[in-house]
């Protein structure tokens, strides 16, 4: 393991599953025991806490701009102040470049990306469920080249930064071409249908050391079920706050029986080569 190169990416486009694999993670680092409301990774790349922590600046005076020519040295800075050998980050920006021609995710500090990838005509339902919007605003997200996560308000109160997205292809293009570290791209449907061998090649990409025992209990510990479960009897904190529930199908083809022929067109005239790739079509 290289021990200066500390930070592992979870990377997604929103809605792909990156929770249930932070799940995952949780469980195999504590035991087989998960919380979602005290996850054991280790925040979001859009953090203002994180930022703010290692610049000692209030971040309600800069600028989108400013903000993102500073993200890599935030990110080196925990990278060598860390007493853990890995630092899990969940990012869902794209990987993208700010205003000095530096890409906004350190290449000095990045030991690896998981990105996980799951099949847009499965994402815009529930993409829909947690931004309270209909289907149909859900895919002109999926389809907007210029797609961010949360926008700017008057005041920078939100506890992340803006997150551009950009389309869901150019978003899954953007962490899986041409990047100066490893990625390892996971398909949602393979973490359902090929479970253990899906998880257990992750972890040894990731470089993380532990026995095939430890990631089954993970497993079992984290399915969708459980984490449903938690969400119903005590909540979690990740949930928007009109969203009527964070962990909702789960299912893989499910876009059929929720999407109109007119819905999964759009979809798929707008993500054709992308979907083809990665065999969603």
């Amino acid at each position: 393991m290289d021990a200066e190169k500390k930070i592992v990416w979870l990377a997604s486009y929103p809605k792909s599953g990156n929770t249930w694999f932070r799940a995952f993670i949780t469980a195999l680092l504590n035991d087989g025991e998960v919380d979602i409301n005290d996850m054991k990774t280790d925040g979001i790349f859009a953090s203002r806490t994180i930022f703010e922590n290692l610049t000692d600046l209030d971040s309600t005076y800069l600028s989108d701009e400013e903000v993102k020519i500073l993200l890599p040295h935030v990110f080196n800075q925990l990278n060598n102040i860390s007493i853990k050998s890995t630092n899990f980050i969940k990012v869902h920006d794209a990987y993208t470049f700010n205003s000095k021609h530096q890409p906004i995710i350190p290449t000095e500090s990045t030991r690896c990306a998981i990105y996980i990838i799951r099949n847009p005509l499965d994402m815009a339902a529930s993409l829909a469920n947690h931004n309270v919007t209909s289907i149909t605003a859900a895919i002109e997200t999926l389809n907007n080249p210029a797609a961010t996560l949360l926008k700017n308000d008057k005041f920078n109160s939100h506890p992340q930064f803006k997150q551009l997205m950009l389309d869901w292809s150019n978003h899954v293009k953007s962490w899986t071409t041409y990047l100066p570290f490893p990625v390892l791209v996971v398909r949602y449907e393979d973490l359902q249908k090929n479970t253990f061998e899906t998880f257990k090649n992750a972890v040894a990409f990731m470089k993380i050391v532990v026995s095939d025992e430890q990631i089954t209990t993970a497993i079992a510990a984290s399915n969708f079920n459980t984490l449903k479960q938690i969400e119903t009897t005590k909540g979690f904190k990740e949930r928007p706050k009109n969203t009527p529930s964070f962990f909702r199908e789960g299912k893989t083809g499910n876009y059929k029986n929720e999407l109109t022929d007119e819905q999964i067109q759009l979809i798929v005239a707008h993500h054709k080569i992308m979907m083809k790739l990665y065999n969603y079509l």
